[in-house]
């Protein structure tokens, strides 16, 4: 999901039955990810795509990286922090960026909303 990290994400609230994030969208490390299931209200099933090992609950194979895991962590906790501060940034980007284009080109058309978007978009 490319919105974690960019915009408050509450998988309650957001009624977000499954998610999945990877660590390199957020400034963390390359080759970890996370998996959010809803486990109950209602309870979502999925497959495994790969088969081995049977760590949890079946759904992966092999020994974590630890140092990976332990980086997407703090990714995750420097992102909460410093989310406001970076939506302000990457909006006045865009509004800059827009502007520019604007002012140089004959047509512009913005597809899509300018209030209702990641600021990232």
């Amino acid at each position: 999901m490319q919105a974690v990290g960019k915009v408050a994400v509450n998988v309650i609230a957001d009624n977000i039955d499954v998610l999945s994030l990877s660590g390199h969208k957020i400034y963390g490390p390359k080759g970890v990810g996370a998996l959010y299931v809803r486990r109950r209200n209602p309870r979502v099933q999925i497959a495994a795509q790969i088969d081995g090992g049977g760590h949890e609950r079946g759904m992966r194979s092999g020994t974590f990286e630890r140092a990976r895991h332990c980086g997407l962590g703090k990714a995750c906790e420097i992102a909460f922090e410093e989310m406001d501060n970076e939506a302000a940034l990457s909006a006045r980007i865009a509004r800059r960026l827009k502007n520019k284009l604007e002012s140089e080109l004959d047509y512009v058309h913005v597809n899509g909303s300018m209030e209702h978007r990641l600021p990232a978009t």
